[in-house]
C-alpha cells in the first residue's frame, strides 16, 4: 500500500499559497539584483544625482569648484571624492535664500542668482 496523503484544498487557498510563494521568490530576486547601499556615502556622480534630483541644480564642474574651495563637505578615499548624503542635504539647505536656491542651472551652466 502507498503512503501518499491526499489533501483537498479550496481553489482560493491554493491560489493564495502560490501567490505567497511567488511573491517571496520575486522579493529575493529583486534584493539580489538591487545595488548595495549600506551607507549614505556616494561618489561624485551620486552627489550630482542626489542634488539635482532634489531641486538643488548644480553642474559637475561647479561641484568640483565647491570641493576645491572647501565650501562643500566631502571625503577622500585614495584619489576619489566621496560625499555623505546627510552632509550634502545640510549643505544645500544652508544655501537656500527665501525658499529659492542660490543659483539656477541653465543650458549646462550654473549661474549665480543676484
Amino acid at each position: 500500500m502507498d503512503n501518499t496523503n491526499l489533501v483537498i484544498l479550496p481553489v482560493e487557498k491554493v491560489r493564495e499559497m502560490i501567490e505567497t510563494a511567488v511573491s517571496g521568490c520575486i522579493d529575493r530576486v529583486i534584493a539580489a539584483i538591487r545595488p548595495k547601499q549600506d551607507s549614505d556615502s556616494v561618489d561624485i556622480e551620486g552627489a550630482l544625482d542626489f542634488l539635482n534630483s532634489n531641486g538643488y541644480r548644480i553642474a559637475k564642474g561647479q561641484l568640483y569648484k565647491e570641493t576645491s574651495s572647501g565650501s562643500i563637505p566631502y571625503h577622500k578615499f585614495g584619489n576619489r571624492l566621496h560625499f555623505k548624503i546627510s552632509e550634502l542635504r545640510e549643505w544645500a539647505e544652508t544655501r537656500l535664500i527665501d525658499g529659492g536656491s542660490v543659483g539656477y542651472y541653465c543650458e549646462g551652466r550654473y549661474n549665480k542668482r543676484r
